[in-house]
């Protein structure tokens, strides 16, 4: 069986959370100033390997700079090392334990790690990411992002782990008292977790009308909503008609095709997209080549056309060799071709 289910919902509020705004602060001495200037451009143009070994040079030189130390954590959460993202966030926090933004990051990092582990490790961390998540609101209570991240966990924990659906609500109200597109988010993720599909529509097309954001978030979240209630063909709509719209955002062609795939009665429009989309370089913000490649073997593997997957993920593998999940997919074509030559 293949693994191309859409994520959960605990992997894919956290990991859009990920895909706002990053925020620049100022520095204090020259050389300072040239050297966080190169790592939040590098940041800014989501080049996180780099970034992080550029950050690293400035806190050992600067173990202080707690501005460095937070760029720190989000470069390891990008790069998914949850546990160093949570070292140079604790250490941003106990440098100054003022800034908004520095619980924020600090409670995603917490968060995504409460996935890893124990039932009960589990716990203990969500409710870590929860406090960091209030004291960024507390600090600053016109932080959308840290008011809708909180409503969001608040929303999809359960009791033990500090859930509230009645607060959740409450903040929601608040953001769009704010701001009226991230209100429409915010009311898109409460419905969806009280079990109103309809409403949590409706919310979330309200948004797409009114986004303004530079990667159209509001596109991505109503089709990943669609795609969740398996609807997987109206999905695919959605991002096919972003994508005309806004034909410099590839990420959305690339979710057309994942879409098809998920449909499996589609896949030769599947297969179209993923080699569209292997035609231009991909934006920092969006799938690489690797996961493009990736995606068009398990077409070809779904279609039972087992020599093109295998040059697929081979494809993908040498792009991104660290990948785990290519290499047991390759893994997986591989002795499916031994099996069908020994018969």
């Amino acid at each position: 069986m293949l693994s191309h289910q859409p994520p959960t919902r605990f992997n894919r509020f956290l990991l859009f959370a990920l895909f706002l705004a990053f925020i620049s602060f100022g520095a204090s001495s020259h050389a300072q100033i040239h050297t966080l200037a190169e790592g939040k451009k590098l940041m800014d143009e989501w080049e996180f390997e780099r970034a992080k070994d550029v950050l690293l040079d400035v806190v050992e030189s600067q173990p202080e700079n707690a501005e460095a130390n937070f760029l720190l954590c989000r470069a390891f959460l990008a790069l998914g090392d949850h546990d160093n993202a949570i070292k140079y966030g604790k250490k941003a926090v106990q440098l100054d334990d003022s800034v908004s933004n520095y619980h924020l990051w600090l409670g995603r990092a917490h968060g995504l790690q409460a996935q890893n582990g124990s039932k009960i490790k589990a716990v203990f961390r969500a409710n870590r990411a929860k406090g960091e998540f209030e004291k960024a609101v507390e600090l600053d209570s016109t932080n959308i992002d840290a008011r809708l991240q909180l409503a969001e966990y608040l929303m999809m924990a359960p009791g033990i782990a500090g859930g509230d659906k009645r607060k959740a609500k409450q903040h929601v109200e608040i953001i769009e008292q704010m701001d009226s597109l991230y209100g429409a988010f915010g009311w898109g993720y409460y419905w969806q977790f009280r079990g109103d599909t309809v409403k949590a529509e409706e919310a979330f097309r309200r948004a797409v009308r009114l986004d303004t954001t530079y990667n159209h978030q509001a596109t991505y979240a109503l089709g990943f909503f669609i795609q969740n209630q398996k609807r997987y063909h109206e999905a695919a709509q959605v991002f096919e008609s972003g994508f005309e719209k806004y034909p410099d955002e590839t990420g959305l062609l690339y979710q057309v095709g994942r879409s098809y795939i998920f449909s499996e009665d589609s896949l030769d429009k599947a297969a179209r997209c993923f080699k569209q989309y292997l035609q231009v370089e991909p934006k920092k913000n969006a799938p690489d080549w690797a996961a493009a490649h990736w995606r068009l073997g398990m077409v070809y593997e779904l279609e039972g056309m087992l020599e093109p997957a295998l040059a697929e993920l081979q494809e993908a593998v040498r792009l991104s060799p660290d990948n785990k999940e290519y290499q047991n997919r390759l893994k997986t074509i591989q002795r499916k071709i031994e099996e069908k030559n020994q018969k």
